[in-house]
């Protein structure tokens, strides 16, 4: 089976929803799932592998040794390559009949992909403490792993089925189905990258940077830069790239936190 055919089989091809997965990352993700197929990983176990990666990076995240600033980005970019990797997979087992469609290993991918890009921003913070004896730069962490945690959406979508499980024909509403397309981003995303719509296109690019999966990338680029460039001062106090990072980004997840808060309520205020 040629590359081509692999990605045919495996990928999300029109269907991917991120502009970085589409043109970098799936360009690369595709050899290591051929390496999995080979050896017959399956994608929970590959899931499990990306879990092991992540919390290994917050461990490295929260030192502040060269070799752990080095370590704690090279597990952040394998926790995402088997990211991609698990979902690609689970497409080929499937399509080849070798595995029958689950939503475990769904649940299993989502809750990490939850939870993964937050805990890394929090012990970026940790470390900004250990090195500088700043406690403020806890609450940042803690803050922006709470701004990134998309915990509006996830109250949101419990907050719905709760009344759809509840009263049945609640699915016939027209906001509850304004508000299911909402939770079910990924359509619409898919829109906005196929879109003939530059603007669209550039709203989204910016929407990646700034959130995820630009959120990883900022996370690997100013840990690897924090080798190359010594603390200095900063409005009277000492400062490194990570923690202008964190004084820069939280506000940003914090106000993005509170504007889909905000959203929810209004679209509830809908419902009877």
């Amino acid at each position: 089976m040629t590359i081509s055919e692999y990605r045919q089989i495996c990928q999300k091809n029109e269907q991917e929803n991120y502009f970085l997965d589409k043109y970098i990352m799936r360009k690369i993700s595709i050899y290591f799932t051929i390496l999995f197929i080979k050896l017959r990983f399956s994608a929970n176990q590959a899931t499990f592998l990306s879990l092991l990666a992540s919390l290994g990076s917050c461990y490295f995240l929260m030192q502040n040794t060269p070799t752990a600033m080095v370590l704690g980005p090279a597990l952040i970019f394998t926790y995402y390559m088997l990211d991609h990797v698990d979902g690609e997979l689970a497409r080929f087992y499937l399509k080849q009949g070798l595995q029958q469609p689950s939503l475990q290993g769904q649940y299993f991918d989502v809750l990490i992909h939850k939870y993964s890009t937050n805990l890394m921003l929090f012990f970026l913070g940790v470390s900004v403490y250990n090195l500088f004896n700043y406690r403020f730069a806890v609450i940042l962490g803690f803050a922006a792993c709470i701004g990134m945690s998309a915990f509006p959406n996830l109250l949101a979508a419990q907050v719905i089925v709760q009344k759809i499980a509840r009263q049945k024909e609640a699915v016939k509403n027209e906001t509850v189905k304004d508000i299911l397309n909402l939770l079910e981003k990924k359509q619409e995303q898919i829109k906005k990258i196929n879109s003939s719509n530059s603007m669209q296109k550039l709203k989204k690019v910016i929407t990646e940077l700034l959130f995820f999966p630009g959120a990883l990338l900022s996370i690997m680029l100013v840990t690897l830069a924090d080798i190359m460039f010594p603390p200095f001062i900063f409005f009277n106090y000492t400062v490194n790239v990570r923690l202008l990072f964190l004084l820069a980004a939280t506000p940003i997840y914090l106000g993005n936190a509170l504007r889909q808060t905000l959203k929810w309520l209004r679209k509830f205020q809908q419902i009877a």
